[in-house]
């Protein structure tokens, strides 16, 4: 039962259940009890009758008044028929025994002894009966039973408000700026859903907030070198005397720097919040060595304004992961080979699938890596001395890095100086956090303008 409403239900109905119950066994128990004492107290009037009747020469009518009871009335009975009594119980009478009739609880117990010619029969008083008897007695239960009642629903009352009024106290915190709140809760009703709700609420405004403030800070940080140019050459702009080719050249200047902070605001958004992604939602099906080839002949520009060559061995493999995602790690992993490749160099692109897991290589033959700058290359805004050269921010490898951990997958990189540079990627063939997700439909293989000059050897 999940439903408050279904719960509280059920707790008032084994309330009244359990004591209805608890009710019906004291009833019983002060029935037999009731039923004892009265014709206990019967009896030893009927012992105190034929005492008096054998010691005094008082008659029936005066013992009778000198021991009348309130709550009992004693009167004399001509004849007993035999037949109502049974002829056991009426001999036992004419020997002098005192019998108990039990009569039911609306006529309650009465006794009858057998004085002289007549009988005496000792019964109830009219205006009582064994239910008033009993209500007297259990009347004191009846409160104890309603203030016990009256604790439950309090205590299911407190249970069910307090998580209301934690909710309410942490919403306030949060109308507050306080994005660290978390409300623990182990409930699985509407209240244990709600609150988990507003956990994740929480967490995305905490996200959220993160990512500006991180955004602000970096970008803040990143962008006075390209706003220092443009500011510069702006300034520059604006003397007359300078030539229509110093013109056009401080112009390319600002267009080239404005375009670096474009793409660097770019970058660091997808970035941060990546970061603040904990898991990728979005999975297809696709073909990873065609991404591959496409990644190539995007960058092509690039590429062949150094005159470089491609060797490529690519395995066709089938994976399920975030293509979008996955397309802007080749297209930096690349994208960085050729930046860092002499002229005429030699890229490498190699793609195998074994079991479970694919693995993509990207090689260049570039400067490499220092070995001390080796372990900082998938920081934020890191960049190696000798590839300050204006162009990129830092940001590229870790954005792959950030991409291949919500993918599941892992990158690794070694790295020798005048060498060059080389990439591993391994990524599991079905990306997908929950593997047992519907299949996905695959995405139609991409069409490429000559997909043999892609498919082994150099570009």
């Amino acid at each position: 039962m999940n439903k408050i409403s279904i719960k509280l239900a059920a707790f008032f109905l084994g309330i009244i259940l359990f004591f209805s119950l608890l009710s019906f066994v004291a009833v019983m128990f002060l029935s037999r009890q009731v039923d004892e004492e009265i014709a206990r107290d019967q009896r030893e009037l009927a012992m105190t009758i034929q005492a008096l009747r054998s010691q005094t020469s008082l008659s029936i009518e005066d013992i009778i008044s000198v021991i009348i009871r309130s709550n009992y009335r004693l009167r004399p009975v001509g004849i007993l028929d035999p037949t109502d009594l049974g002829l056991d119980t009426h001999q036992s009478l004419d020997d002098g025994g005192i019998v108990i009739l039990h009569e039911g609880p609306f006529k309650g117990t009465s006794t009858v002894l057998h004085l002289g010619d007549s009988y005496v029969r000792i019964g109830m008083q009219p205006q009582y009966n064994i239910f008033q008897i009993w209500f007297s007695r259990l009347w004191t239960s009846f409160a104890l039973y309603l203030l016990i009642a009256a604790a439950l629903v309090v205590a299911l009352t407190r249970k069910v408000v307090h998580p209301v009024l934690e909710l309410t106290e942490a919403t306030q915190e949060v109308a507050k700026g306080n994005f660290d709140i978390q409300i623990e809760s182990s409930r699985n009703d509407e209240i244990g859903r709600l609150t988990d709700n507003f956990n994740l609420m929480v967490r995305q405004l905490r996200d959220i907030e993160y990512l500006r403030k991180d955004f602000i800070s970096n970008v803040s940080h990143e962008i006075k070198t390209p706003l220092a140019s443009i500011r510069g050459f702006a300034a520059l702009l604006q003397n007359p005397g300078i030539t229509e080719e110093e013109r056009a050249e401080y112009s390319e200047v600002i267009v080239e720097e404005a375009t670096r902070l474009a793409n660097l605001s770019s970058t660091l958004l997808s970035l941060t919040k990546l970061e603040n992604q904990e898991r990728v939602e979005t999975h297809t099906k696709f073909y990873l060595d065609e991404q591959i080839r496409h990644a190539v002949l995007v960058l092509e520009p690039h590429w062949s304004r150094k005159d470089l060559n491609f060797s490529i061995e690519l395995q066709e493999v089938e994976i399920q992961a975030n293509e979008e995602l996955l397309q802007q790690v080749w297209l930096n992993l690349i994208g960085n080979a050729i930046k860092f490749s002499p002229e005429e160099a030699e890229i490498e692109l190699c793609l195998t699938a074994s079991g479970s897991h694919a693995e993509v290589v990207v090689r260049d033959h570039g400067m490499g890596i220092s070995r001390e700058n080796l372990p900082r290359i998938f920081e934020k805004f890191f960049q190696v001395e000798s590839a300050r050269s204006g162009e990129g921010s830092g940001l590229g490898l870790s954005l792959v890095k950030r991409i291949i951990d919500l993918q599941h997958g892992r990158v690794d990189v070694d790295s020798t100086p005048g060498k060059g540079t080389r990439f591993v990627v391994t990524l599991p063939l079905n990306c997908s956090h929950d593997s047992s997700t519907v299949p996905l439909p695959m995405s139609r293989k991409p069409q490429h303008r000559n997909p043999a000059s892609l498919a082994r050897g150099p570009v």
